[in-house]
């Protein structure tokens, strides 16, 4: 607050209702307003709540999805719904009960880490899936020398973490805040109790810190990810049509577009993320750098809140509109159908091979041992056992072919599982 507004909330001070209004503004939003946002909100809170929790529930009942990558989804559909949990009810509120803030100091700081923590890992998760796709499909002899899934679950535990120091000096700051009157007398005002993070910390620019570590880096951190990983489907693309061997211009084909389906997959839900998420920094900026805008401030305030929390309910929309897996996933656990097999896989007991290959430019040392850790990393994959290891040599590039008998539910296809 300026000044001239001081002065003049001082100046209107001879009645208590005004003086508060004057200082906080409006107590409650015009119901025009206040309606369509709540029923908004309650939609994006339902179907986000309901959504992200089928997300949790398939991908722990479904074998199949046990990989890395799904183990970040799972986080962020936690992250997801901590964010809806913790932050939205409170923005509602806000809507028809701006103060006084009815629910002590403690939740006060206690919703302030949870929201900022939750926001934080988010991102965060993003960052760690797409490195994951990323290392997997640049460089996927340096991911195969490390345990995926106690990896991932290394990884996820370091984020929390990462998110938990990084939101406690929002948590230290965000207070519960009171008027005096008479001005300038002690008397704390009960009834001008607002909940918040009014004025930063001298010298520590939080806002701004946040909006550059956790948005701005991460985002352009992801797009160089992309690009590569898209450069290098494109090039694997190109080396496979122009020197097959022994038909693993199939598979390896096959196995491309696996990983095309799984990039568009994760390239959706990172655009979203970015589509959603940038108006609200812009609007955090703007209350710092352009105070004068304060009518602008507050419908961006409404829209980008709306933006905000419409993020967390999209990502299970976009796995089942994007992964083929993902989507017969949720059939089968929540609705009880039942993927097709073909007459072939149920002559066979549903026994078969598949083949994995992995190009390595020099001879490792330490051939079984990679086998192995491939092996377990596999996870979807029950009752294995190599069955062959060829290793053809076309110039200084081998390319390890390792086929596995295989014994598993659902289907065979070598989709990427996600």
């Amino acid at each position: 607050m300026d000044n001239d507004t001081k002065v003049m909330c001082m100046n209107n001070s001879s009645s208590l209702d005004t003086y508060v209004q004057c200082y906080r503004g409006a107590q409650q939003q015009p119901l025009e307003m206040a309606i369509p946002l709540t029923v908004v909100n309650v939609l994006i809170f339902v179907s986000g709540f309901f959504g992200n929790v089928a997300v949790c529930i398939v991908i722990i009942k479904h074998r199949s999805l046990h990989t890395a990558t799904n183990y970040y989804l799972f986080n962020l559909a936690i992250s997801d719904l901590t964010l809806l949990i913790f932050g939205l009810p409170n923005d509602v509120m806000l809507y028809w009960h701006q103060y006084p803030w009815p629910f002590g100091v403690e939740f006060c700081k206690l919703r302030a880490l949870l929201s900022e923590m939750a926001s934080y890992v988010s991102v965060l998760t993003i960052v760690a899936f797409s490195t994951e796709r990323y290392l997997a499909i640049c460089y996927p002899l340096y991911l195969h020398t490390m345990s995926g899934l106690q990896r991932a679950v290394r990884i996820i535990a370091c984020l929390w973490l990462c998110a938990f120091v990084s939101a406690l000096p929002f948590c230290i700051y965000t207070r519960v805040h009171y008027l005096f009157y008479p001005p300038n007398s002690t008397n704390i005002l009960p009834d001008s109790a607002f909940c918040g993070m009014l004025y930063q910390p001298e010298g520590i620019p939080l806002t701004e810190l946040s909006t550059l570590i956790f948005f701005i880096i991460p985002m352009l951190a992801i797009a160089v990810q992309y690009t590569k990983m898209g450069l290098e489907i494109a090039k694997t693309t190109r080396k496979t049509l122009g020197h097959g061997l022994r038909g693993s211009v199939h598979r390896d084909s096959r196995r491309t577009q696996s990983n095309r389906s799984v990039i568009k997959m994760l390239s959706a839900v990172v655009i979203a993320f970015f589509l959603c998420w940038a108006p609200f920094h812009a609007q955090r900026l703007l209350v710092i750098y352009g105070p004068d805008y304060s009518e602008a401030n507050t419908y961006m305030f409404f829209i980008t809140g709306i933006l905000y929390y419409f993020s967390s309910t999209l990502n299970p929309i976009l796995y089942n509109v994007m992964s083929d897996r993902m989507r017969s996933a949720f059939k089968e656990v929540l609705c009880g159908v039942k993927p097709k097999r073909n007459k072939r896989h149920s002559m066979l007991g549903d026994v078969y091979s598949r083949s994995y290959n992995i190009r390595i430019q020099k001879s490792p040392s330490r051939m079984e041992t990679i086998i192995d850790e491939i092996d377990e990393d596999k996870i979807n994959l029950v009752n294995k056992e190599i069955v062959s290891v060829s290793i053809p040599e076309t110039g200084n590039t081998l390319i390890y072919e390792i086929h596995y008998k295989t014994k598993e539910e659902g289907n065979c296809n070598n989709e990427t599982p996600i």
